[in-house]
């Protein structure tokens, strides 16, 4: 028996925050789009992950360097749920991150937005479908593999873009990636003597909730000190399911603690929802034709497709590069957003997060789109049509542009 297909101009792998804007501005530039997710909830570690804060916008000190899609994703946060972008944010100097353009949100209400966008800008959407392999013909992609509750389907498409997080389409046809350390973070949504809140627990970056003492982590097979060194590389069927069970097992002893020894009432605090995906925040980036690395905030790029702000401090403004979004070797019409794009050490932390993924998703889909219109293959396609319609979408690619000028030391 024949194994069904469908057939598209563009697909999109991975529903996280830059595959909604690579799909959405591909159907948006008139493309036959689809967007593949292999859970069905919409939003990747931004929802699905509970990392609930769209970071900052800004740099920090009153000058906005996102726009476009990145923008326009961070005003659907709080359309069906709490959370505001602080009024003054424009007149803050040297700000702290939650003084800036970002604002928190709640994940279920992100969801509910999400899916509707893309279905209102027509993208075709497959829910609950896993990727499982990819078809080359003649150096390029040809189709890909799924499977989900119908069986096993072959989706063909011209243009594909990976913004699965972990490359995936990458790493199913062994073209090179790169690895680097990742550290635990066990984050859950609690009821907690009368309120819903995030519940941080233990980030191996030295700063540990209070509540997971060396007592209560050694009854989880932990110390303090041995979570902060207990780093993780790349991504197997293995690393998720230790990675889940582990972190399981903190949580457990932190309201087992909680209840036995500190006479806290099951009723007043507990558990309400859990990570449905692993919290690992690096796990596979493409080896990028010109990739972001450490010390390049304020650097000049000839082909930026737009700016980004270092989350973790004020001042700091990075242009990103587009021969970032694809890779040396491999298929011609491959594109990559969002955390699997080229982007290592400093510039890796920068790049994986909210308002990252949605400027390098929307770059991607733009491309993907020019190079059908082009007749040409996103590798190959001139940076000056590219910069056309970013400049059309009114996003600012260099600092001049901004008013900004790299801050004296």
């Amino acid at each position: 028996m024949a194994t069904p297909s469908k057939s598209y101009d563009i697909v999109v792998i991975g529903g996280g925050i830059a595959g909604i804007a690579a799909a959405v501005q591909a159907s948006r530039c008139g493309y036959k789009t689809a967007l593949i997710e292999k859970t069905v909830l919409l939003g990747g570690l931004a929802t699905s992950g509970l990392v609930y804060i769209y970071l900052p916008l800004c740099d920090g000190n009153g000058t906005q360097v996102s726009y476009g899609l990145c923008e326009e994703l961070i005003k659907l946060c709080n359309i069906y749920g709490p959370g505001a972008i602080p009024a003054n944010w424009r007149e803050a100097r040297n700000a702290k991150e939650p003084e800036r353009y970002r604002t928190t949100f709640s994940p279920a209400s992100y969801m509910l937005a999400l899916d509707e966008l893309v279905v209102k800008e027509k993208v075709d959407l497959w829910l609950d479908t896993l990727v499982t392999d990819a078809k080359l013909r003649l150096g390029n992609i040809s189709a890909i593999t799924v499977e989900n509750e119908s069986g096993t389907i072959e989706i063909k498409a011209k243009r594909f873009i990976d913004a699965s997080g972990s490359a995936i389409l990458a790493r199913r046809l062994q073209m090179p990636v790169i690895h680097t350390d990742n550290y635990r973070s066990i984050w859950n949504y609690e009821f907690d003597h009368g309120k819903m809140q995030m519940h941080f627990g233990p980030v191996a970056i030295g700063n540990l909730m209070p509540g997971y003492s060396d007592e209560v982590l050694k009854k989880a097979g932990y110390t303090k000190n041995s979570l902060i060194k207990a780093t993780i590389q790349g991504i197997s069927g293995k690393i998720v399911t230790d990675y889940i069970l582990k972190t399981h097992d903190c949580i457990r002893e932190y309201y087992r603690d909680c209840y036995e020894n500190k006479g806290e009432s099951r009723e007043e605090h507990f558990p309400v929802k859990l990570p449905i995906m692993t919290q690992l925040r690096q796990i596979c980036a493409i080896d990028a034709v010109t990739p972001m690395t450490d010390g390049q905030d304020w650097m000049n790029v000839t082909d930026s497709v737009g700016l980004v702000a270092d989350w973790r401090r004020p001042g700091s403004v990075w242009e990103v590069p587009y021969s970032s979004l694809y890779a040396k070797t491999g298929p011609a019409n491959l594109l990559f957003a969002g955390r699997c794009m080229g982007a290592i050490g400093d510039a890796w932390d920068v790049m994986r997060v909210i308002p990252c993924a949605a400027v390098t998703g929307q770059a991607a889909g733009l491309a993907a789109a020019l190079s059908l219109r082009k007749k040409t293959q996103p590798n190959k396609l001139e940076y000056s049509a590219l910069e056309k319609e970013l400049r059309t979408l009114q996003i600012p690619l260099h600092f001049p542009e901004l008013g900004l000028k790299k801050p004296k030391k």
